[in-house]
């Protein structure tokens, strides 16, 4: 299917309820990305249960629900045709929902939620609630969330390539997974004009060594500009912190999602720093983006499918900041910068939304020879369920 398909016998364009954990944080950009790539063919209205931490200001409207009662009365007034999440941890909490209202569900999983799905050796909170532990000892809500994969109205979970084989160790039916690229609007940053020759790092300084590693890579490059863009508030601690004399580095607030691609522009590489102790990295939307803005990567050599997203040629994964030096000092070689350009086409929106449109079009399908519009239901009494998280 196209993606744009006019379902025969119904007169209005198809209802998605999105149903999120918070909306929006400013590292969320894929959900951001996903709805307006998505909103010009489909009615979409947004319900939230918290608010976010580091509020993204590209909105879209959006409304509060404290709990799962809540929940159903914007089912019953809105009447979708398909309900929609994202994060590993809210399939059981939209099982339920659709359980009640007899709507179908979908749900995105990012690369956080399951990158730490894999196996032994891994450090982090979800690794260590898996790795090698038998189901008995797995917490209830990510056994939940497995659970609510097999459910009927499920109609299927968009995933990371690279998650598949942790996912179905980790009990999931392969055929309810689908292997699909991050959600980047390729489109609004593909530019091959000249870069500037500064160095840029948009990760979450959240954690100490990852701030210091990239300090101490622009202690080793004097004469060039380091850029961290912090992911949330607080900025001016960050740069009272770490940005003292000799540091070598700007820290910079939050940018808008529109106002980006001028940004990666002034940039001739982009160098993402981790913690290795505690890894926290996933496959973060702005290798893409700065691959299409012709900006060099590199990116930590944290596990192996790393060098599926980064492409063969495309960008440099390394493994200790000592490497990069005569690396950012010089230019972007040509063939790595067109190679970051075909690779960064692989994660555009516009060429992969169709697996998730399809999996919507052909539930609206199956409800139109049954009735002409969504069922009406009663939420008479409020099931037993832990809070809204």
């Amino acid at each position: 299917m196209s993606g744009n398909l006019r379902v025969v016998g119904l007169a209005e364009r198809p209802r998605i309820l999105f149903v999120l954990k918070e909306y929006s944080q400013i590292h969320q950009t894929c959900i951001k990305n996903e709805i307006e790539a998505l909103e010009d063919h489909y009615e979409i209205r947004i319900v939230t249960s918290g608010a976010p931490a580091s509020l993204c200001r590209d909105l879209h409207p959006h409304d509060y629900v404290k709990d799962l009662e809540g929940l159903a009365t914007a089912v019953q007034e809105f009447r979708p045709h398909v309900l929609h999440t994202h994060c590993f941890s809210e399939l059981q909490f939209v099982r339920q929902i659709a359980e009640i209202t007899r709507t179908p569900y979908t749900a995105r999983i990012h690369s956080l939620d399951t990158t730490s799905l894999r196996g032994r050796g891994l450090q982090g909170r979800m690794g260590k609630l898996f790795k090698g532990s038998p189901v008995s000892q797995r917490p209830a809500w990510a056994i939940e969330a497995i659970q609510a994969m097999d459910s009927d109205l499920c109609l299927g979970v968009l995933i990371l390539p690279c998650a598949r084989p942790w996912l179905v160790r980790a009990g999931a039916q392969p055929d309810k997974l689908i292997d699909c690229f991050p959600v980047v609007r390729v489109r609004q940053f593909m530019d091959r004009g000249p870069n500037g020759d500064e160095v840029m790092n948009p990760g979450c300084a959240t954690t100490r060594r990852a701030t210091s590693e990239f300090r101490r890579l622009a202690n080793m490059v004097p004469g060039r500009k380091f850029r961290w863009y912090a992911q949330g508030d607080g900025c001016e601690h960050l740069q009272e912190r770490h940005g003292g004399q000799g540091s070598g580095v700007e820290f910079v607030g939050p940018v808008r999602t529109r106002d980006m691609p001028s940004e990666y522009k002034k940039h001739r590489w982009l160098v993402f720093t981790e913690n290795v102790e505690t890894p926290a990295s996933g496959w973060p939307i702005a290798v893409a983006e700065a691959q299409a803005s012709g900006v060099g990567v590199c990116i930590p050599s944290l596990r192996t499918d790393l060098a599926q997203y980064v492409g063969s040629g495309a960008g440099v994964l390394y493994d200790s900041v000592e490497e990069l030096p005569a690396i950012v000092a010089g230019k972007v070689p040509k063939a790595m910068r067109e190679r970051g350009f075909e690779q960064a086409k692989k994660y555009d929106i516009e060429r992969h939304k169709h697996l998730l449109t399809d999996l919507w079009e052909s539930a609206i399908i199956r409800e139109t020879h049954d009735t002409s519009e969504v069922s009406i239901f009663r939420f008479e009494t409020t099931p037993t369920v832990a809070p809204v998280r």
